[in-house]
């Protein structure tokens, strides 16, 4: 005759172990208590991994990603703010059908986000602390193309400081970060259903008003967005947090010196 298991009997051994673990603080706890601590503290409980969707695209039908970038040949140590502000000024006279859409993606300690200015909107979402700024920037321009979507109007033109961002999504690699390919695949969705959207890059801090509104709102605090956290963000984060403590860990063995 079976013994029926007691539901609450493995909470009841968790909470046993716990309390052998206090009260025998001298041992080192198994590796596996360790380890829920560190996930603990990093704040790395419960994160979705970012899948790579690698046959998104067939090799004979690669989706292709052009960008512009108006203030080539312009060095912006030796450039006046107001150069640029001219070279903006024409370019957006080139594309004046076109409604523009400014994207920001920024990272502070603690504090992760992005910003849209899309048709006098402001959007603006803070995202897990794990995402890396490349992501963060990758992120607010597939925010910006979601709302496209829905938009009436079919000519868009977006606008990003983040040159790595569009190389990213231009030039062919192996290893793709796999925000770069939803946003190739919304894209490719955007296309069939008509609309005419071009990619420019643009300084930082010279006077574009766009732009600066969504740098001040990717650094503001706003609603969270859940996102999967991309594999080698997580994996760069995990790294960097267990390298500061382990440097507070040693610094704290040391013996302060005295003057």
């Amino acid at each position: 005759m079976s013994v029926p298991s007691h539901p609450l009997k493995p909470f009841s051994l968790a909470i046993g172990l716990a309390r052998l673990y206090e009260a025998l603080s001298f041992n080192i706890k198994p590796f596996s208590e360790r380890a829920k601590a560190v996930l603990n503290d990093a704040h790395l409980n419960n994160i979705n991994i970012q899948e790579n969707n690698i046959l998104a695209f067939p090799p004979w039908n690669i989706q292709i990603f052009n960008y512009s970038n108006p203030f080539s040949g312009y060095d912006k140590t030796g450039t006046a703010a107001i150069i640029y502000q001219q070279l903006f000024s024409y370019h957006r006279n080139k594309y004046s059908k076109y409604i523009p859409v400014y994207t920001d993606g920024s990272k502070t300690v603690g504090y992760v986000g992005c910003g849209v200015v899309f048709n006098n909107n402001i959007l603006s979402f803070s995202l897990h602390n794990s995402i890396s700024v490349f992501s963060a920037e990758l992120t607010a321009i597939l925010v910006a193309l979601q709302h496209i979507l829905i938009s009436n109007h079919r000519h868009f033109c977006v606008y990003t400081d983040s040159m790595s961002a569009l190389e990213s999504l231009h030039f062919l690699t192996e290893h793709r970060q796999p925000t770069v390919i939803e946003i190739l695949i919304l894209l490719r969705k955007l296309e069939r259903k008509g609309f005419d959207i071009n990619f420019s890059w643009v300084p930082v801090h010279v006077g574009i008003l766009g732009n600066e509104q969504s740098v001040t709102d990717a650094r503001s605090m706003s609603d969270h967005r859940q996102r999967p956290v991309c594999y080698r963000d997580l994996k760069t984060s995990t790294q960097n947090y267990i390298h500061r403590v382990w440097q507070e860990t040693w610094d704290q063995q040391i013996p302060q010196q005295t003057t």
